[in-house]
């Protein structure tokens, strides 16, 4: 999906709000000319995406070589062409010291995709690895993964699941990621899983809007769903 500097001209030029302070007046010219709108949504999508990552990075005061090292895999995992990957990083530059917060760049994202619950999971599979790409996550890391829960309309407790706890919590965790109770049948759960499945399918998240570049985060949150229910099977001796 190819960025456009038509598109950061005329849409992100005019847009009110972070997009258009994390974009500036000069980065037109490092993208091609024309866009769909599909192409459209997509890079405002991303340009949201990498303002999360940049508060994300800063949010415990300074950004490390870690963090760097993380973010760079994002864009490396996400296939960037050069060009792509020096307007993310522009992106991230602007961003990280401007004057929004992580909440005005999570809820601009969680509008772009229409507060997906399965396309926001997607992106906090990225925001975690920049969480804990220095080896500790800040409370304040911390919290902004609460915010994006929170943006993303998430079962409340999704986060606490994603970064664990005691071993004795594991299937605690596995209910939380599956958005299950322990007191629904087994083939409630069932039921729930294979709707899990079909709604982290590639051809379901392309429909919604999400980038192709992103499926593989999409392909590992569904990894998730089946550890999780592979786990409830067990402690259910199913």
């Amino acid at each position: 999906m190819a960025w456009t500097g038509k598109i950061i001209g005329g849409v992100l030029g005019s847009f009110m709000g972070p997009w258009g302070t994390a974009i500036g007046i000069g980065l037109g010219h490092q993208f091609d000319k024309g866009a769909s709108r599909v192409q459209a949504a997509g890079m405002m999508m991303q340009v949201a995406f990498f303002g999360c990552l940049a508060k994300m990075a800063k949010a415990d005061g300074r950004i490390t070589p870690e963090e760097i090292q993380a973010v760079e895999q994002i864009i490396a995992r996400l296939g960037y062409t050069p060009r792509m990957r020096e307007a993310a990083i522009e992106i991230f530059r602007k961003a990280k010291d401007d004057s929004h917060t992580a909440a005005d760049y999570l809820n601009q994202l969680a509008s772009v995709i229409q507060f997906n619950p399965q396309i926001g999971m997607t992106f906090i599979a990225a925001l975690h690895a920049v969480a804990q790409a220095d080896g500790l996550i800040h409370p304040n890391e911390r919290e902004i993964l609460r915010q994006a829960e929170r943006a993303f309309r998430l079962r409340t407790g999704t986060i606490d699941a994603l970064l664990g706890g005691s071993p004795a919590s594991a299937v605690d965790d596995a209910y939380k990621v599956l958005g299950c109770t322990p007191q629904m049948s087994d083939t409630e759960i069932k039921k729930v899983y294979r709707e899990k499945c079909v709604q982290f399918h590639p051809d379901k998240l392309v429909s919604k809007g999400l980038p192709e570049e992103f499926m593989k985060y999409a392909h590992d949150q569904l990894a998730k769903v089946n550890e999780a229910y592979e786990t409830i099977k067990k402690d259910r001796s199913l």
